[in-house]
């Protein structure tokens, strides 16, 4: 009997310790939408969303900044945790510096500051490398810009209205969005694609004539040799590097929900695996070769955004009515 008792007393502490890996629901103190996450570290993350919606996660508890705006915010990146940049709707982009100290008198300002803008629009994401201090930001055909602290400079126009982008490498740039779109920084050089969906079976790798359509490209992540995947919408998922020329053929799966997020790491091996989230809880890992594994988060909430840790020891997603979910090994 006191065996029992002490293997149970060493189970609840290594349950309390966080020893025991898996999905776990984090609870958070808000209801409003999340459509992004990112980590400066694995234990120190932000989240924005809705109605300006500025979440910051210490100690293993997620508490509200405030972002100063009641504009939807749709991305978040940064290189440590007093130097983050939040983006969204109508021009905004704000910066946080670390924690403000309140002044002896009258109102504290807002825990992020406003950012200048070259043109506005409204912003859908960012991404730049974790050893840099400069992000590639996306959104309306005419508002792609560079942050390069201080503020946001004018970028490459887009034809089509962007959803999503990754640079781990400065100026190696990939940025997806509708109509099928997919372009690529390299060597200084831009290309561009346009992927479609097929809405039947393909004949000899060919969709037939008809039945093409362009997806909506809603994110994108690659390594600093191009190798990663790309989501949309009807569950599409595609490899990168992608085929020089022909028709994108998506990777198979089992449902139909709209894929809006992805973020990979390296593993010990030097391969780039991506986790992917989306509609109705449906959260995916994508190897190299293709395979794919459904991950279970334990919600059926829409997810919007999703990070990985650099050692892919931890995944954050979150969604719908402020849910946050966390995978730890």
């Amino acid at each position: 009997m006191r065996y029992a008792v002490l293997v149970g007393v060493a189970l609840f502490m290594s349950l309390a310790a966080g020893c025991v890996g898996g999905w776990v629901s984090e609870g958070t103190p808000t209801d409003a939408d999340l459509y992004a996450v990112f980590g400066v570290s694995s234990s120190d993350v932000f989240a924005v969303g809705a109605n300006g919606t500025v979440l910051r996660r210490q100690n293993s508890k997620w508490r509200e900044l405030d972002s100063g705006t009641k504009e939807d915010l749709w991305g978040v990146w940064g290189t440590s945790d007093e130097h983050i940049v939040v983006v969204g709707d109508n021009c905004s982009a704000l910066e946080y510096n670390g924690p403000i100290e309140p002044p002896e008198e009258g109102e504290p300002p807002p825990d992020l500051r406003e950012l200048n803008v070259a043109t506005c629009g409204d912003f859908r994401d960012l991404h730049g490398p974790s050893d840099g201090n400069s992000a590639f930001v996306v959104g309306e055909r005419t508002s792609a810009q560079w942050y390069g602290g201080g503020g946001l400079s004018n970028g490459r126009n887009f034809n089509e209205r962007m959803q999503g982008v990754s640079m781990v490498v400065q100026d190696e740039i990939f940025a997806t969005g509708d109509e099928g779109a997919y372009y690529r920084k390299h060597d200084g050089s831009w290309t561009q694609h346009t992927v479609t969906l097929c809405g039947v079976v393909l004949v000899d790798g060919v969709c037939p004539e008809g039945h093409e359509a362009p997806a909506i490209l809603w994110d994108v992540w690659a390594d600093a040799d191009g190798a990663g995947a790309v989501v949309g919408n009807f569950g599409g998922m595609w490899l990168l590097p992608p085929p020089e020329e022909g028709f994108w053929e998506a990777l198979p799966t089992d449902f139909s929900s709209d894929l809006r997020a992805a973020y990979g790491y390296v593993d010990s091996k030097g391969q780039a695996i991506v986790y992917a989230a989306g509609h109705n809880g449906v959260l995916v890992r994508i190897k190299p070769d293709g395979g794919m594994i459904r991950e279970a988060p334990g919600t059926h909430e829409n997810l919007y955004g999703i990070w990985v840790s650099d050692d892919g020891a931890h995944v954050y997603a979150v969604g719908a009515g402020g849910t946050v979910v966390h995978y730890s090994k």
